[in-house]
C-alpha cells in the first residue's frame, strides 16, 4: 500500500508540473514582460513605439538650405603656398 502512495503523489506532482508549466508559467512570464516594458518605456520615453503614426499621415521635415561648413564667396582671395626646404641647396648653384 505505501508503493501505491507513493506513486499516486509522484503522479500528482509530475500532472502539477505539467499543467504549471503548460498553462501558468507561459501567462505569469508575459505578465512580468509587460510589466518591465510598461516600466522601461516611462522611463525611456523617447524609445517606445510609435503611437502618433496614423495610416495615410504625411509628415515633412524641412532641413535649411545654408551648409555649416560652407565659406562665404566673399571671405577673400586663394593664394597657393609652396613649402620650401631651407636645408637643401639649389643644384644649379
Amino acid at each position: 500500500m505505501p508503493f501505491v502512495n507513493l506513486i499516486f503523489i509522484v503522479f500528482l506532482v509530475y500532472l502539477f508540473f505539467r499543467l504549471f508549466t503548460r498553462y501558468i508559467l507561459p501567462w505569469i512570464v508575459k505578465l512580468v514582460i509587460k510589466r518591465f516594458q510598461k516600466r522601461f518605456y516611462e522611463q525611456n520615453p523617447g524609445t517606445g513605439p510609435l503611437r502618433d503614426n496614423h495610416k495615410g499621415k504625411v509628415t515633412i521635415h524641412r532641413v535649411s538650405d545654408k551648409k555649416e561648413n560652407e565659406i562665404p564667396p566673399d571671405l577673400g582671395e586663394y593664394i597657393d603656398f609652396e613649402e620650401i626646404n631651407n636645408n637643401q641647396t639649389p643644384p644649379n648653384e
